[in-house]
């Protein structure tokens, strides 16, 4: 009788490692969505929480995990930097944790949309060469006030970016190592010449504030490269679809009428196309997933 309840005992045992294991392996894989409020995708539907991080739940990782069956963890939050990868991120007097919190050896995949919010960066462009704009239109206002500035110029910052977004690859490497990781390029927010009310940036000024975003893409590349990631190139995709364009997918100043979205920010269709390209991307990148 106890051999008989032995070999019973040692068959549920082998029934349950079995169940466990096909529940493992046709589970949809994990996927963290790290960024700032181009990942997040403020105001262009229904928010995702009441955290202060206005995301929505149409954003581009909500809509890739619809699409490629994915257990969607999204952490990303307007105003983030990559300080805010490792470090807490304070919203209208909230403390939002660390973005990696979320992610964990059994993470398969991460997207990371980080960079234009560091070191004042989205401030010099979408506000001071905004007001500076406005106060001389036909001059270059922004452009002589960062020539002034020597050691606290735009380059002095954007010369910073690759230690700061191969650190937060680094760390999300660290602590998932098996997972596939993205970094997802800005989209084309400024006309390749001229300017528009819309944008309320002296034209002269344009290639200035183009540079930056220019730069941090091309850091992205560079340290997917380098590191074994991914880069995902979505400003060329988008061209045509800037602020002062005629179907423009980035907001300028304010919404346009009739559409949702928060200034200097992605409309619904920009969200779309994010989620298309990553899609087709994802299902590559996830097809060995053990």
């Amino acid at each position: 009788m106890r051999r008989a309840s032995a070999l019973l005992l040692a068959a549920a045992l082998v029934a349950v490692t079995l169940s466990a294991c096909e529940k493992s392996s046709s589970s949809e894989p994990e996927y963290v969505a790290l960024g700032d409020s181009y990942t997040a995708g403020p105001l262009i539907g229904r928010p995702d929480g009441r955290n202060g991080c206005v995301r929505s739940h149409n954003n581009y990782p909500h809509l890739l995990a619809k699409k490629a069956d994915l257990d969607l963890t999204d952490v990303s939050c307007s105003g983030a930097a990559t300080d805010a990868v490792e470090g807490e991120q304070r919203v209208r007097a909230r403390s939002i944790a660390p973005q990696i919190d979320a992610v964990s050896k059994d993470t398969d995949l991460v997207t990371i949309g980080l960079g234009l919010n560091d070191l004042g960066l989205s401030v010099r462009v979408f506000i001071k060469c905004v007001q500076l704009g406005k106060s001389d239109p036909t001059g270059a206002p922004c452009t002589e006030a960062d020539q002034a500035a020597g050691a606290n110029s735009i380059q002095a910052a954007l010369d910073q970016m690759a230690d700061r977004i191969g650190g937060v690859v680094d760390v999300v490497t660290a602590r998932a190592p098996k997972a596939q990781i993205v970094l997802v390029g800005y989209p084309t927010i400024f006309p390749a010449e001229g300017t528009c009310s819309e944008l309320a940036i002296a034209a002269a000024d344009v290639p200035l504030v183009q540079h930056v975003v220019d730069s941090i893409n091309a850091t992205m590349a560079t340290v997917a490269e380098d590191r074994g990631a991914t880069y995902l190139d979505t400003a060329t995709p988008s061209k045509g679809h800037d602020i002062c364009a005629d179907d423009p997918w980035i907001a300028g100043t304010a919404a346009a009428k009739g559409r949702r979205g928060l200034a200097w920010h992605p409309y619904a269709e920009e969200q779309v196309m994010v989620a298309d390209l990553l899609a087709d991307l994802v299902t590559d990148l996830l097809a060995d997933r053990a």
